[in-house]
């Protein structure tokens, strides 16, 4: 019985030391760490998941900036249309300015084209020279007659290429003027224009200030031969028996006053020559001048009055 209980006291012994003992303490460890590193996982993977849906916050903020930059709407308008324009000019220009070196590299092309096929007729006439050499002799006579055929006709060729080159040369001159140079051209002409207007000659001037002195002058004559007839039917009528005219001369200032009255030719009666000059100095004084006839500090009147019947009388 005891070496049967040592024999099985000692495996259940050992057995039972072995079996558990790493079972409660070295895999507890590594429990441990399994258990920290999968939370620590889990904690990862929730905050790589709760950080991806964040990125769209500042697109709500972006479309607010669109909306605030869309606002202006009438400025814009004109700077997007100026600067259109601006583009199209420059646009304009530039393809002026490159059409010129455009066109005398296009001019080459059928010159390229025309050598091209050289080759090919020489192939051909090689390819003709070649077959015929079984033949007899006499056939390579005509040989050097189709030869110089080719060359005549290549000659011709380059003849045309000189032509279009000519020719562009003058037509590009004509977007240069329509550019830069029309539009210099059109400001030029505004400027002399504003500056022959601004520049008038001083006797046009004088001229319309001597036909705006007249103007008044005559007014104002009239207007004082009317006075002068409508006072001497009224207070100095001639005798009815007497009939005749004279001429008076007469002088006022620029305010009005009779500076001086004559009678230049008399009409032979001295009652008429004396109604008249009484009737000159009763209707004084005059009416000052107008304002077209600044400058004037006299005027001299020269009229030619006629006696009636029935004592009235008329100033010419």
């Amino acid at each position: 019985m005891a070496w049967l209980g040592d024999v099985v006291s000692v495996p259940f012994g050992v057995a039972s030391d072995d079996s558990h003992a790493p079972v409660t303490r070295g895999y507890r460890h590594v429990f441990a760490w399994a258990v920290a590193i999968g939370l620590h996982l889990i904690l990862l993977a929730l905050v790589a998941g709760v950080s991806l849906p964040t990125p769209p916050a500042p697109a709500s903020s972006h479309s607010l900036d669109v909306v605030l930059v869309s606002r202006p709407a009438a400025t814009p308008e004109r700077a997007s249309a100026i600067a259109e324009a601006a583009q199209e000019a420059a646009r304009l220009d530039t393809a002026a300015e490159t059409a010129p070196d455009l066109l005398p590299e296009a001019t080459p092309e059928p010159a390229n084209a025309s050598a091209t096929p050289e080759p090919a007729s020489a192939k051909r006439l090689a390819e003709q020279v070649a077959a015929p050499s079984p033949e007899p002799v006499a056939e390579p006579e005509p040989a050097p007659d189709a030869e110089p055929e080719p060359l005549v006709a290549a000659e011709p060729v380059s003849e045309p290429v000189s032509e279009p080159v000519a020719e562009p040369v003058s037509e590009t001159k004509a977007p240069s003027l329509s550019g830069r140079e029309l539009a210099a051209s059109a400001t030029a002409s505004l400027r002399e224009r504003d500056f022959a207007m601004s520049e008038q000659p001083a006797e046009l001037a004088d001229q319309e200030q001597q036909a705006a002195r007249e103007a008044a002058e005559a007014r104002y004559v009239d207007a004082w031969t009317r006075r002068v007839q409508d006072y001497g039917n009224r207070f100095y009528p001639a005798p009815p028996d007497l009939d005749g005219q004279l001429k008076v001369r007469v002088v006022i200032d620029h305010q009005g006053q009779l500076l001086q009255a004559e009678v230049v030719q008399s009409s032979g009666h001295p009652e008429l020559d004396q109604a008249a000059l009484d009737t000159i100095r009763g209707a004084a004084p005059y009416r000052p001048f107008d304002r077209g006839m600044a400058g004037l500090d006299r005027l001299s009147i020269s009229r030619i009055w006629r006696f009636g019947t029935g004592n009235d009388f008329g100033v010419r």
